[in-house]
């Protein structure tokens, strides 16, 4: 029992080295203006009447739960293509082509589907990201 625990905590490590960085964050300071060996991914959804959540995946990796008045900041190390995605009835999918030193705001929310809600995904500017981000405590 003992080996199995050691052997299961080793494979996390492992598993979560070879993620990307997450940084839960509280306000769009949590990461200095200049930031030329990572790029910034602000993920968050300022709110609304409907309270239907889903799993926010950057690739393969869920790295955020999309729910009213939530945010989450993703470091992420190395550049090139990235698909961001939610799954309810239906998913959406952005790809982004990220840069180092770069900040990305995407905005996440939910519109009516056939039966349930459906996941929707924004990439916002970075005026209006920082807006929202600070509006969400």
């Amino acid at each position: 029992m003992k080996r199995l625990l050691i052997l299961v905590s080793c494979v996390v490590l492992l598993l979560c080295a070879c993620s990307p960085k997450l940084v839960n964050g509280s306000s769009s300071n949590s990461f200095p203006e200049n930031h030329p060996d990572y790029a910034v991914v602000y993920l968050y959804r300022t709110g609304g009447y409907v309270k239907t959540a889903y799993d926010v995946h950057l690739n393969n990796d869920v790295v955020y739960r999309s729910k009213n008045k939530t945010k989450t900041a993703i470091k992420v190390d190395k550049p090139g293509k990235y698909q961001i995605w939610g799954k309810t009835e239906s998913s959406e999918t952005l790809t982004l082509d990220i840069e180092m030193g770069q900040d990305y705001y995407v905005k996440t929310f939910v519109h009516m589907g056939a039966a349930i809600w459906r996941p929707s995904l924004e990439i916002v500017s970075s005026t209006e990201g920082k807006k929202d981000w600070n509006s969400i405590k």
